[in-house]
């Protein structure tokens, strides 16, 4: 029920001559609108249309605890998952690291496509920023363990690999894109 002066109400004033309230950002405009959570009146300049009614400027605005967040446990999968699901993609990539340009491109793709759908598995579904990070870096872990690998194994074949380094990397930033944009 909109508050006038005469109840001692506070915030709204009544009208100096009709009675009716006014708005409470607009002292001199009369209405008989006021706001679906503090019942404060409104003008129309003030109105702002919600799925649940009309509401002030002050009630309408989204606050922080109304926005969906993923759960630390849902993100500590999805990091779970791009780590072992990087370490399983890397593995195949150690073996398949002698191919070309275009075939770099096509497993990037493929790559990102695998991160970003086995991130968003293991977050529930959840699409955000942070699952969308998680899978760009799992892309980038699935290209850094063939790397890994030939450090453990012979560092000769390091040497070797380096050739290959600008398709690698051009690999890996596709996929990181593709991961996240998939997810996001």
């Amino acid at each position: 029920m909109p508050a006038s002066a005469a109840d001692g109400g506070g915030e709204a004033t009544a009208g100096a001559v009709s009675g009716q309230a006014t708005c409470y950002r607009h002292p001199n405009r009369e209405t008989s609108i006021s706001c679906a959570s503090c019942e404060r009146p409104l003008c129309t300049d003030c109105m702002v249309y919600t799925p649940v009614g009309i509401k002030c400027p002050d009630c309408s605005r989204q606050s922080r605890s109304a926005r969906a967040l993923i759960k630390p446990n849902k993100l500590a999968r999805a990091v779970a998952a791009a780590a072992i699901g990087g370490l399983m993609i890397g593995w195949v990539l150690f073996y398949l690291q002698t191919v070309g340009f275009f075939f770099a491109l096509i497993l990037g793709y493929l790559v990102g496509l695998a991160m970003g759908a086995l991130v968003l598995w293991a977050a529930g579904g959840y699409r955000g920023i942070e699952t969308a990070r998680v899978a760009a870096f799992g892309a980038i872990w699935s290209y850094l363990v063939p790397f890994i690998i030939f450090f453990g194994l012979d560092l000769g074949l390091v040497a070797n690999s380096l050739a290959r380094a600008p398709f690698v990397v051009l690999g890996a930033a596709l996929a990181a894109y593709i991961a996240y944009r998939r997810v996001l």
